[in-house]
């Protein structure tokens, strides 16, 4: 082991490899010249080694700053088309808006609504009567009431989604409803 003795960093570095430690020892055993001049050697080989690594070190730590500087440099002075914001047709930005590369929307990922539609809205009916009543209705009116009552979403949303105009699901889902009571008081 290294002797206490040594505070320097890199003298206890250079006592922790075993070949120079034992080299070391031997001297402070039998001091002669020739034992110096090679630990003397081995020391400004083992210096010489860890300037090299220190020096690549730093080379490559400031190469990867300048590197990164210049990439985010580039990447803000040449932004893709889709990275870029979306605006109103103006070319004014609108504050919070999205990039044009989070407007896409991935087909695979929606489910198709008339698909799962029966089997959902069977799903949250318990009453035999209400039920009887919802089947009733035509398919447009059973999905707006499914996406206005069970997925709580509102008229504008909706008519986003089925590319309608806010008047006419408000109207379509007060139909439904009427008919609904109708058909459950009569």
């Amino acid at each position: 082991m290294v002797d206490t003795q040594f505070k320097n960093p890199l003298l206890k570095a250079f006592l922790d490899e075993l070949e120079h430690l034992e080299l070391y020892q031997q001297y402070c055993k039998s001091p002669n010249e020739w034992l110096k001049k090679l630990i003397d050697e081995r020391f400004m080989q083992f210096y010489i080694r860890i300037r090299a690594i220190s020096y690549f070190s730093k080379i490559i730590y400031f190469t990867a700053r300048h590197f990164d500087m210049e990439r985010r440099k580039y990447e803000k002075r040449y932004v893709l088309t889709l990275d870029g914001s979306s605006s109103d047709g103006n070319g004014s930005k609108k504050e919070g808006t999205s990039t044009l590369k989070e407007l896409i929307v991935d087909e695979s990922a929606t489910v198709h609504f008339p698909d799962k539609l029966n089997d959902e809205l069977n799903q949250y009916i318990q009453h035999p009567l209400l039920y009887k009543a919802v089947q009733s209705l035509n398919k447009r009116q059973q999905q707006i009431l499914f996406l206005a009552y069970v997925l709580n979403i509102s008229d504008t949303e909706i008519s986003k989604k089925l590319n309608v105009t806010q008047q006419a699901i408000s109207k379509s889902k007060n139909n439904a409803l009427a008919k609904v009571r109708r058909l459950i008081n009569a």
